[in-house]
This record gives C-alpha cells, sequence and structure tokens, in this order.
C-alpha cells in the first residue's frame, strides 16, 4: 500500500464531532464508508472494498492542496464521516467541498455540521467562494447545501466510476 502523505495535521471542534486529517490508519474505516452502495451510490468514485485502493487518492499535491478529514463523534473512536476541501480554481480561489456520512449515522445533522466546519476554515484560510457538485436525485445533500446557505450556481453530470450510471447535478456556490 502506498502511504498517504500528510502536509498539514488539521483538527477541527464542532459542537459534536472532532474533524481531523486523515491518515493511513483511517483508510479502511474511509473505504467502508465510500464503498457502502447506498452510502457511496452519489459519488462518482468506484465502491471501494479496502483502504489499499483509496491510498493513492489522499496523496497530498502541494500545487494543489485537498485537505482530506474524517469526523468522529466527540468521545468516540468511529469513523462517522468524511469531508474535504480542495482547490478548484486558481484565479478566482476556489475551493470545492465534499461530504460523506456513515450510513448507520444518517438523519442526524452531521453533514450539515461538517459542512460548517469546511466554510469556517475555508474563511480562515481567505478563500473567496466554495462550490459544491451534487446529484440532483440526492434530495438529503441538496438539502444539507441550502441550509448551509449555498446557492445552484450551475448543472453538470457525472459519471460513476467503473459504471455506466450518469448523474445529473447542481453546482452549488457559496460565495465567503
Amino acid at each position: 500500500m502506498k502511504g498517504v502523505v500528510i502536509i498539514i495535521n488539521l483538527s477541527i471542534n464542532t459542537q459534536r464531532l472532532f474533524l481531523r486529517t486523515t491518515t493511513q490508519e483511517d483508510l479502511d474505516a474511509v473505504a467502508s464508508i465510500w464503498g457502502d452502495i447506498e452510502g457511496g451510490k452519489y459519488m462518482p468514485d468506484p465502491n471501494y472494498k479496502s483502504g489499499n485502493e483509496i491510498a493513492e487518492i489522499l496523496e497530498d499535491d502541494p500545487d494543489c492542496p485537498v485537505y482530506y478529514l474524517v469526523a468522529f463523534r466527540t468521545g468516540y473512536d468511529e469513523v462517522v464521516g468524511t469531508c474535504s476541501l480542495g482547490f478548484e480554481n486558481a484565479d478566482a480561489n476556489e475551493y470545492s467541498i465534499g461530504y460523506n456520512v456513515k450510513k448507520d449515522y444518517w438523519g442526524n445533522g452531521y453533514a450539515g455540521e461538517m459542512v460548517h466546519a469546511l466554510i469556517d476554515f475555508a474563511r480562515e484560510l481567505g478563500i473567496k467562494s466554495i462550490t459544491a457538485p451534487v446529484a440532483k436525485a440526492n434530495k438529503a445533500s441538496n438539502r444539507v447545501m441550502e441550509k448551509c446557505g449555498f446557492f445552484i450556481d450551475g448543472e453538470s453530470s457525472f459519471k460513476k466510476s467503473g459504471t455506466a450510471i450518469v448523474h445529473p447535478t447542481f453546482i452549488y456556490r457559496l460565495d465567503l
């Protein structure tokens, strides 16, 4: 397995969550969330089976920084979700976010809490805007975006890796 290169160790505390930089030890837990058939349905990535399959994705590139975080309920050691903030457009100082919550924890507001944490972190970095592609059929994530203050700025689509499934998407935007 290729090692994850961590440029910045980051930790963020929210009301109920502790988010920190993803490490090598987290990869199997991340793969179990991303690889869940139902939980990963609206992700462009394939349905991963192990951390070995995703290690390369999480390698940092200093020219294109992405902050990959795992989320834990405060006081617990089980990964309940993942989120990321990644470089999108240098000219516009624009980043994109993504998130996924383990199916066992759906409906508890953790996605919104992670998104708010990413928004606050983006502000600290001086980022001017954040985008988030969300499959139109993903009603829960569309609600999260709206509740967090994002607006629909465009439409697109993506193909689920390794399948013929194409998801029409809304491109959400939040100007900071």
